[in-house]
């Protein structure tokens, strides 16, 4: 039942009662206030931080947003952070991939640390790690002359935001009902995926504009190393500051008395042993997820050199390729793909998510071909490719890393263990990509070559996705991630 009533002046909160089930099966009437809706023109602007969460869920909202803007506008810095390296250091292509490499590492270490915080409190899990790597982050500056030690400064600040993957998924499946995360988590995504954009764009026009000033002799060098070390300052400032918007929440987790002294230190490993033994179905998504990931890290490094040197693009024109245009299409289509995925088979969303992807790493390949016969392709065909990209780019950040995997992991103590395996199969592609995206270039192997490999591949599992999907959908406790958790308590923790 909902009730939906505005009248002049007055404010009136929307209730949705809806059945859940119990795990023996037993139904009972749950009431959630979504919000109080006002017919004023602060409602309005209020309403599009809101998205009709219940009351309870929008002091984690608030934070979760102020904490994502934050890290969406030092990421946006950071990413320009390898052509940095090529235009002020001169680095060689097979550095590039050494943000993937770092950060790689790190995500071999949340198989551990995934299993570790499962009886623990996650936020310490979030926060410790995240201010080491904007005080990385703060660090590069320092490393300006020598590209490897600046790009592994940024590949170790990378490490470290990745190894607070597990916990983060984990506070965010506590906090959110699973009715609204997909919302909630698509909606946030929206957001950062603008800041992103206008982070990117400004910083690349102003180490752009700085440049033209240099080469023009309007100012000297030194300059333009200022604005390299201004930006990569005010990076590690956004991010640590966004750790500690993130410290702000308050984690809805029990724990018995005693349960972390009493495991043993191997058990971590132990337990995440026996959730790939005894579940198949976890097996083939995290297959599916391997594959996916390998083919496009194979190419993704490479496509800043690709922009430059094979295509022409300087930093504007190849952070807006980039960054700036898929950032642009995920804003505008990602909240709703969040809501849809609380409608939906995850393989039916991860289908279509690789089916894009890849079709934009084949695009990409064949520029350069296409535009010796027609010219206007090489602005065309890349801008058609990175804005299939976009329209799924944030729906493929929310589905790997934050609500895929509790379309597998019972509620409770499981979801950081699940999502720490997920964290080391994404550090075993990236470590297992990067070496062979390296040793390819070093073999002189063409950029669109990797483009052409590593889309098909992605296309390849999409394609298998769409079939896990229509398998899965027999079963209705299987049909959406809402489903599958109806079959287990609403306590667990």
């Amino acid at each position: 039942m909902i009730a939906h009533r505005c009248p002049p002046g007055a404010a009136e909160p929307i209730r949705f009662e809806q059945p859940t089930k119990s795990f023996r099966g037993t139904e009972q009437t749950q009431e959630l206030t979504v919000g109080r809706r006002r017919c004023t023109l602060t409602g309005v602007v209020a309403g599009f931080f809101r998205v009709g969460l219940p009351e309870a869920c929008r002091r984690t909202f608030r934070w979760h947003l102020a904490y994502a803007l934050l890290d969406a506008v030092a990421g946006g810095i950071l990413l320009n952070a390898p052509m940095m390296a090529l235009k002020r250091m001169g680095a060689p292509t097979w550095q590039l991939p050494l943000r993937e490499l770092y950060s790689g590492l790190g995500m071999l270490l949340a198989l551990y640390l995934g299993g570790w915080m499962a009886t623990r409190r996650k936020l310490p899990f979030v926060v410790i790690p995240g201010i080491t790597a904007g005080a990385f982050t703060l660090l590069m500056p320092a490393t300006m002359g020598h590209s490897f030690w600046f790009l592994t400064l940024l590949g170790l600040s990378a490490m470290f935001e990745f190894i607070t993957r597990p916990a983060t998924t984990s506070v965010l499946r506590l906090n959110y009902p699973v009715e609204f995360r997909g919302r909630a988590t698509g909606e946030v995504r929206k957001w950062t995926s603008l800041a992103f954009m206008a982070s990117s764009l400004a910083s690349a026009a102003l180490l752009q504009q700085v440049s033209n000033w240099v080469e023009g002799g309007r100012c000297a060098p030194f300059w333009a190393d200022a604005a390299v070390a201004g930006l990569l300052i005010a990076a590690g400032g956004l991010s640590m500051a966004g750790f500690a918007c993130f410290s702000r929440i308050e984690v809805r987790e029990r724990f018995e008395p005693g349960a972390a002294a009493r495991e043993p230190w191997y058990e971590p490993v132990r337990h995440s042993w026996q959730i790939l033994i005894g579940d198949a179905r976890y097996r083939r998504y995290i297959a599916s997820c391997f594959l996916d990931g390998f083919c496009a890290a194979l190419y993704l490094p490479l496509i800043w050199a690709f922009l430059q040197r094979t295509l022409g693009y300087d930093y504007v024109g190849a952070a807006a390729l980039m960054h700036v245009i898929p950032a642009f299409a995920a804003f505008c289509v990602t909240g709703w793909l969040g809501s849809w995925f609380d409608r939906t088979n995850p393989w039916f969303a991860w289908g279509w998510i690789r089916l894009a992807w890849g079709l934009d790493a084949l695009i990409l390949a064949v520029t350069p071909l296409v535009a010796q016969g027609v010219s206007p392709a090489i602005i065309v065909l890349p801008l058609a490719g990175r804005i299939l990209r976009g329209v799924v780019q944030g729906g493929q950040f929310v589905m790997w890393w934050q609500i895929g995997v509790t379309h597998f992991a019972p509620p409770g103590s499981d979801t950081s263990r699940y999502m720490g395996i997920m964290a080391f199969l994404a550090g075993a592609v990236r470590l297992t990509a990067s070496a062979a995206g390296i040793a390819l270039t070093a073999l002189k192997v063409q950029a669109s070559d990797l483009l052409l490999f590593g889309g098909l591949g992605v296309i390849a599992v999409g394609v298998y996705s769409l079939f896990q999907a229509l398998r899965e959908r027999r079963d209705a406790h299987l049909a959406t991630i809402v489903a599958f958790e109806s079959q287990f308590t609403s306590d667990s923790t």
